[in-house]
């Protein structure tokens, strides 16, 4: 390409030299060619690559340790007191008081009194005390005790261990390493390609240049080694001991006293004092007086209390415990660990990369012959000086790729 370049300098440095020759020929005009430097300015575009970082959702499930609260039975059998009541009847005689009313004659004598002065016989009747020793029968009624031993059954609470086991979810999990793998860095480079290819689109075979062409090329791949616990759940069987109540039954013997009554009669010497009436005569001198007697009747009502022996029937409840089996059903509570999958969505980084257009400017150096007038004052040590030309149409084989700094 550059001697592509080179030659058609030439050709048209010798079409000018022509054109100068003919023209001096033609005025009388007197030119020279000179080289000229000139720098041309040619706009270039290239494509970098640029890295974004987009998040995408993703969706990621992890396992949780959810506690649910279980109800269970517990049976176990007790022995449950159940009284039964009979009845034993007891025969007693009993002193009942009775009260009754007689009507006694209290009839009186009212006296209406005469005074006479006499001698007289006076007869008036003395009471006199006399002790006499009688017989008499008396019966009481005694309570003899009579000892009486029986087994009474004895209720009593004891509190045995009992060993349950519950199953419990312990996480046994270690630390284990995680490899992370990280693309390479994309990036454009020269590289020589053959004459056949296959295009990648259609996937034929195709015949092109052989030469360096640019390439999209990736680095190598990046491994990060991350320390990640990982979680091991294992079932596990914990005995767990409580205690549980149980009530048993002794035979304990007993004691007790009971009183039955008995009639006892017996003979006492009892004093029993009696009046005796003796009737005393006297002769005195006395005033007496004469007495009118009348005569009041009355009747009195007497209350006269007695004892009446009667026979009493008592039924006197006698309650005995009967021991009784049963089973019962008591409920707890248990608390039981389930792993449930949870799913979360959750925003995960990617790099993406995708080619941004860079327009830069190339300056070109070239040389130019061109001509001036002899007469024309131009240093000839100038052919060093630089002048700008406007832009014109580049050959695309003249262009030089310049790589911008990325």
């Amino acid at each position: 390409m550059k001697n592509k370049s080179f030659l058609t300098i030439l050709i048209v440095a010798g079409i000018s030299a022509t054109c100068v020759i003919a023209a001096e020929s033609a005025s009388a005009q007197t030119y020279r060619l000179e080289r000229v430097p000139v720098i041309e300015q040619i706009p270039c575009t290239v494509h970098k690559r640029v890295y974004e970082t987009q998040y995408i959702e993703e969706k990621v499930t992890t396992y949780e340790t959810v506690w649910e609260t279980e109800m269970r039975e517990r049976r176990y059998t007790v022995a449950r007191q159940v009284p039964e009541t009979s009845f034993t009847e007891r025969r007693r005689i009993v002193q009942r008081p009775v009260t009754e009313t007689e009507y006694q004659d209290t009839s009186y004598n009212v006296t209406r009194t005469v005074p006479e002065t006499s001698e007289r016989e006076e007869r008036h009747i003395v009471a006199r005390q006399v002790m006499e020793t009688q017989e008499r029968q008396v019966y009481e009624t005694r309570r003899v005790p009579v000892q009486e031993t029986s087994l009474v059954e004895r209720v009593y609470t004891v509190n045995r261990p009992v060993t349950s086991y519950v199953g419990t979810v312990v996480d046994r999990g270690q630390y284990v390493n995680q490899v992370n793998t990280s693309p390479g860095r994309d990036y454009n480079r020269l590289a020589w390609h053959r004459a056949n290819y296959i295009d990648p689109v259609s996937g034929e075979s195709r015949w092109r240049v052989p030469g360096f062409y640019w390439t999209s090329m990736q680095g190598p791949a990046r491994y990060d080694v991350n320390r990640v616990y990982q979680p091991n759940y294992v079932t596990e069987t914990v005995p767990v001991t409580s205690t549980v109540q149980e009530q048993r039954v002794e035979q304990v013997p007993v004691s007790r006293t009971t009183y039955r009554e008995e009639q006892v009669a017996r003979t006492e010497l009892v004093n029993v004092p009696r009046t005796v009436q003796e009737e005393v005569v006297r002769r005195v001198p006395v005033t007496t007086y004469k007495q009118i007697v009348e005569r009041v009747e009355q009747q009195t009502p007497v209350t006269v209390r007695r004892m009446v022996e009667e026979e009493q029937v008592e039924q006197i409840p006698v309650t005995t415990y009967k021991t009784v089996w049963e089973e019962r059903v008591e409920p707890y509570e248990v608390k039981v660990a389930k792993v449930v999958p949870v799913t979360r969505t959750v925003q995960k980084p990617i790099t993406v990369s995708k080619l941004v257009p860079y327009n830069y400017t190339v300056e070109r150096k070239r040389t130019e012959l061109r001509r001036f007038p002899v007469s024309t004052v131009v240093p000839l040590s100038k052919s060093n000086s630089t002048f700008v030309i406007p832009q014109t149409a580049p050959d695309e084989a003249d262009r030089v790729p310049v790589l911008p700094e990325m």
